[in-house]
């Protein structure tokens, strides 16, 4: 096997492992709407469910991570700090908006329109990292499909 059919292998299984991880992350996405919603309705306030909800997320991420965070703390420099904290602080208030959404409106309606945050990220990817990301007419056209399917979900 020639070194460049060798990377084009291993790009599709990474590719396929992204399908694949993204499929999954849909799964725990949808479930976990019913049980926050099954939560925030019968026993704790959005803001408890939110803070519960996240801790569980960081403990079940971060404890099997401990042993790589010593060298990435040592490896990374601060501006990657910075861009964790961000992308910490967004997906918490992402989370929170989610919790206080499904508990103010039917989960059959605030998940799929919190499912148009892919539009958000080609918009954003554009502006900040167009230079890693390449965004093209598809993915402009999926990411109204999107936008579409959130409208009439909302108002259907």
């Amino acid at each position: 096997m020639s070194v460049v059919s060798g990377l084009l292998a291993t790009e599709s299984r990474r590719v396929s492992v992204g399908y694949g991880a993204a499929l999954v992350s849909a799964l725990g996405y949808g479930a976990g709407a019913i049980v926050a919603r099954h939560i925030v309705v019968d026993y704790a306030s959005p803001m408890t469910t939110t803070a519960f909800s996240l801790l569980f997320g960081t403990l079940l991420v971060g404890l099997p991570s401990l042993g790589h965070v010593r060298q990435d703390i040592n490896r990374a420099p601060i501006r990657a700090w910075l861009f964790v904290g961000m992308a910490g602080l967004t997906s918490a208030l992402g989370v929170s908006f989610f919790i206080l959404a499904i508990d103010a409106a039917p989960v059959v309606v605030a998940a799929p329109v919190t499912g148009a945050y892919p539009l958000v990220s080609i918009v954003l990817s554009f502006f900040f990292i167009n230079r890693m990301e390449r965004i093209t007419w598809r993915t402009v056209a999926g990411g109204l499909l999107v936008v579409g399917g959130v409208t009439l979900v909302a108002f259907g």
